[in-house]
């Protein structure tokens, strides 16, 4: 490239410039010759360097192309600008894109389910989620929480007619609610003023678009009629009832350098309808994007970009060099100006004719760091790190130790965020779903949950969940759940199984050497004794005997009471219990009777005995029941769900000796027990 630093006095550099010049420099200033073309030379190389000889093609890739491959980095100026940076990363790199269509995946990929022990609460907040698209919104706040570490939702309320269904009822009711609709603000167009140290700043509205900002600002007038702004607010109802007034700012107070706006005015937000969830922020106004710490890789990537294309292009250039003579004979000028008309013309022909001393050679540029994978999957990896907030171990290997302490951090990341949309949603939706609707929702709202996120060793947490439900400690419903079926089509095909005894014609095989009546087998010794490998068990290199916890406790079932207008739950051995002696009376419970409650074993006392039952339940309000002559039975609620079980059987001599009462103890469902045949003493 041949430059001139200098321009001589009367030379026009239009008129002089030649078309075989690649280029001229004319320096005008005081400063060095040297820094001028330093900084020609810098501005060239990012701005022309993608320009392939045509200014156009570097405008149509600034358009249409990635964006790391665009203009040269500029560091953003506020928090405002590296949310946009950030916005414009997630919808237009191919790493970051990715790395949050996973994590939303990984945190909603199973939904959400509501739970409360009033059943018309649960089924009343499953129709406004069905409604409302809850999983769609949640996903859409996880998005928006990972762009801009904040959450910004805008709730509308509308009337509609619910309808639901009891468990086990075939009865559809119908509720008039205002459910939700819930919506996403872009955190670039929120403006918190005043101090928000303990997240109650005020919220204002920065609207980009300049209808919305005039029917504001007309609609906020303080010379507009009321009938103008009811007419106004009737033609846009969402918008009027959102704002609720008109901030002034002055565009040279120090706020502004730190929160930039479109204009000179903000627009409060309706504390009602919109709600703010941040990521850990401190004393200041706004959080700052997870990517802001890696917003210096996008140089990086950018030149990275660059440096491929460039391979690209070049890639398909080559140099050829036709030499004549050798060493020892060197050519003379003649043959060399006659090898240069044989290859003019032998490149429109492609025939060289030539002795033993001529010799072609072509040059073709070193492509081996084009596209190179290494370096495209470190700044692949250290941005999708950086938003998902989780440190590098250095570790490559799929199988490695390192990798999977990853997974498990990102699994816990992934969950530590869930749980801040699940206080977002049920302490601002939920809370003011149920506000408006107080009459319907008098029993609280209800639990929101999530499965858990699992990344990695999932067989454990399926054998834990199975061990729960041998145990007795989870419903039936949420193991189905884990295992991914949903549960109300079990219950229909597994109805369809029983109607078609299809359990006495596919019967499990039994598992060798155990007893049909053993319980679960999940924690087994291993061989029995007298197999070919077994050992005692009292052998100390054998597997330790462990116990298998059950809890002890007659079924449960649920009735939906009509008269009562509510589900009531009982042992079914007590309700027909009941059932047998229906003139029962209600007395007083005896000391004895508490004692025989708290020891847990059958027991022998004068004229009485007295069998404990369901160990395993704890319950509270306890009373005694008179169900006949010489017989009655301890009741109580059980704990958690108020379900109305047995306790303690007692029996009364000469009516009911020691095996009558263990006979009718067994009779009516209960474990069998031994009762002691001491002699009654007076």
């Amino acid at each position: 490239m041949e430059t001139e630093l200098w321009t001589p006095p009367g030379v026009d550099v239009q008129r002089d410039l030649k078309p075989g010049d690649r280029g001229m420099i004319v320096n005008e200033t005081d400063l060095p010759d040297q820094e001028v073309e330093d900084a020609v030379a810098t501005h060239f190389v990012e701005n022309a360097a993608m320009a392939y000889g045509r200014h156009n093609d570097f405008q149509t890739y600034q358009q249409q192309g990635s964006l790391l491959a665009r203009s040269q980095y500029k560091a953003p100026a506020s928090v405002i600008d590296e949310i946009r940076l950030a916005r414009e990363l997630a919808e237009k790199d191919d790493d970051i894109r990715a790395a949050l269509g996973w994590s939303v995946a990984s945190a909603f990929k199973d939904g959400m389910q509501n739970f409360h022990e009033d059943e018309k609460t649960v089924a009343l907040f499953n129709e406004m989620a069905r409604e409302g698209n809850f999983d769609r919104a949640l996903k859409e706040m996880y998005r928006e929480y990972l762009i801009s570490a904040q959450c910004n939702t805008v709730t509308l309320f509308t009337r509609a007619n619910m309808e639901f269904q009891r468990f086990g009822s075939e009865e559809i009711q119908e509720e008039s609610l205002a459910s939700p609709l819930i919506g996403v603000l872009p955190a670039e167009q929120v403006r918190v003023l005043g101090n928000d140290m303990f997240g109650n700043g005020t919220l204002a509205y920065d609207p980009d678009s300049e209808r919305l900002r005039t029917w504001l600002d007309e609609y906020f007038d303080a010379g507009t009629s009321a009938a103008r702004k009811h007419a106004m607010g009737m033609e846009d109802r969402v918008t009027a009832s959102m704002f609720t007034g008109k901030v002034d700012i002055d565009p040279l107070s120090a706020d502004i350098e730190e929160q930039p706006c479109y204009g000179n005015s903000l627009y409060l937000l309706n504390p009602r309808m919109v709600a703010r969830t941040t990521m850990p922020k401190g004393n200041w106004k706004y959080p700052r994007p997870p990517l802001t710490s890696n917003f210096a890789l996008l140089e990086a990537k950018r030149l990275l970009n660059i440096m491929d294309y460039a391979l690209l292009q070049g890639g398909s250039n080559f140099i050829v060099i036709a030499k004549k003579g050798t060493d020892q004979l060197p050519a003379e000028g003649a043959e060399v100006r006659n090898l240069k008309q044989v290859v003019s013309r032998a490149s429109k022909t492609g025939v060289i004719v030539g002795d033993h001393r001529l010799s072609i050679e072509i040059l073709t540029p070193d492509l081996k760091e084009l596209l190179n994978p290494q370096k495209r999957r470190l700044l692949g990896r250290k941005l999708a790190m950086a938003l998902l907030r989780v440190p590098e171990h250095g570790t490559e290997e799929p199988g490695g130790e390192g990798m999977k302490a990853e997974l498990t951090m990102m699994a816990d990341v992934i969950t530590g965020d869930r749980n801040d949309l699940k206080r977002h949603m049920t302490g601002f939706i939920y809370q003011e779903a149920r506000k408006r609707n107080k009459k319907v929702f008098t029993k609280g709202i209800p639990t929101l949950w999530f499965p858990k996120v699992i990344l990695q060793d999932s067989n454990f947490f399926s054998d834990y969940v199975l061990k729960l439900r041998d145990r007795g400690d989870i419903p039936r419903r949420w193991a189905v759940e884990a295992a991914g079926y949903p549960y109300d089509a079990a219950i229909q095909e597994r109805q369809r199984e029983v109607d078609a005894d299809v359990d006495e014609t596919m019967a499990p095989a039994a598992v060798p050497f155990s007893s049909p009546e053993m319980g679960p087998q999940d924690n087994p010794e291993g061989r029995p004794n007298g197999a070919k490998t077994g050992r005692p068990t009292t052998d100390p290199g054998g597997k330790p005997r462990t116990t298998v916890q059950r809890n002890k406790g007659e079924t449960i079932k649920a009735e939906f009471d009509k008269d009562a207008d509510r589900l009531v739950r009982s042992g079914v051995n007590i309700r027909a219990l009941l059932e047998e002696y229906p003139g029962y009376e209600v007395g007083r419970i005896k000391k004895i009777e508490t004692e025989a409650i708290v020891n847990g074993e059958p027991v022998r006392q004068a004229a009485l005995a007295m069998i404990p039952v369901n160990q395993g339940y704890e319950v509270r309000e306890q009373k005694a029941l008179n169900l006949a002559e010489g017989l009655r039975v301890i009741v109580g609620r059980r704990k958690g769900d108020e379900a109305f079980v047995a306790k303690l059987l007692v029996f009364r001599e000469p009516e009911y000796s020691g095996h009558e009462a263990e006979e009718r103890a067994i009779r009516w469902g209960f474990p069998q027990v031994v009762v002691d045949e001491e002699p009654a003493e007076d």
